[in-house]
């Protein structure tokens, strides 16, 4: 049974944004976010359906310390949906909220009609890459020898929005987002620990049953599509789509392309299945 480890923070405290109607749409925003990341996306999509965004324990205008595992994030999503009468949803989750997404599908298949996973960063471990592995000395050492946290979140940040072809999105990000990504270090440094466990489990993942559809943008570190190729192989019924121009977060370089791309993955609402 899937059950919170940490009680300190009930699901009623989590900070969520809800706008439009039709079918529901949950968005879980990755490792340092919040709500802000999804910029003009979120409205964008409630034209068309339920579109629920949240801030997840510890981050952004959600209270709590940092969770003792990624299964608590599950936990509050599933908690999320039912408490809003918002189930089964189309689940996106972006970079570690793709941790979150998948681990929902897995653990409540009920919640989720659809899985979008915008360069998720599962099983990051399992798909080593020499930008990786200068990243985790970067980032231990300003954790452990700078004992700079900022700094350290900083690490993550310049690591995963990276654009291949040189520049970074987490600079081009307006200061507001800049600072509550900082703000939110000790969570951030955490998730980092949480992320190099292999979570969920690859025969877990192989489980999914709902369609998955596997967004990657052209310039993104080559990381996440190294990540995407091993989904792809773990759930070879998943669609790869990807969206040129852009780098790890695809919503804020490309958000009408992307709109496009969650649309076509979308599970149809209620409403129209009904209708037809």
């Amino acid at each position: 049974m899937l059950t919170r480890e940490a009680k300190d923070v009930s699901v009623d405290e989590l900070h969520r944004e809800v706008s439009g109607s039709g079918g529901p749409l949950l968005l879980i925003h990755g490792n340092g976010a919040n709500t802000r990341i999804w910029g003009r996306s979120a409205d964008d999509l409630a034209a068309t359906h339920r579109v629920i965004a949240y801030d997840r324990r510890g981050f952004g205008r959600s209270p709590g310390p940092p969770v003792k595992s990624m299964r608590d994030h599950v936990a509050d999503a599933a908690a999320l949906l039912e408490e809003l009468d918002a189930a089964p949803a189309t689940v996106l989750g972006w970079s570690g909220g793709g941790v979150v997404a998948a681990g929902l599908a897995i653990e409540r298949p009920d919640l989720v009609s659809s899985l979008i996973l915008e360069e998720g960063g599962i099983h990051l471990p399992l798909n080593n890459t020499l930008n990786l592995v200068r990243f985790g000395l970067s980032f231990e050492y300003a954790r452990r020898i700078r004992r700079d946290r900022r700094r350290a979140a900083l690490e993550v940040f310049e690591f995963a929005l990276a654009y291949r072809d040189g520049g970074c999105q987490f600079d081009r990000f307006p200061e507001d987002w800049r600072e509550s990504m900082l703000t939110a270090a000790d969570a951030t440094i955490a998730e980092t620990d949480h992320l190099r466990r292999p979570y969920p489990t690859r025969q877990a993942l192989s489980s999914i049953s709902c369609p998955v559809t596997l967004l990657q943008g052209s310039r993104s570190e080559q990381t996440f599509a190294k990540i995407n190729r091993y989904l792809k192989r773990r759930l070879p019924g998943a669609r790869l789509v990807e969206i040129e121009g852009t780098a790890h977060a695809v919503h804020f370089d490309r958000p009408e392309e992307f709109r496009r791309a969650v649309l076509d993955a979308a599970a149809p609402s209620p409403r129209v299945a009904a209708a037809d």
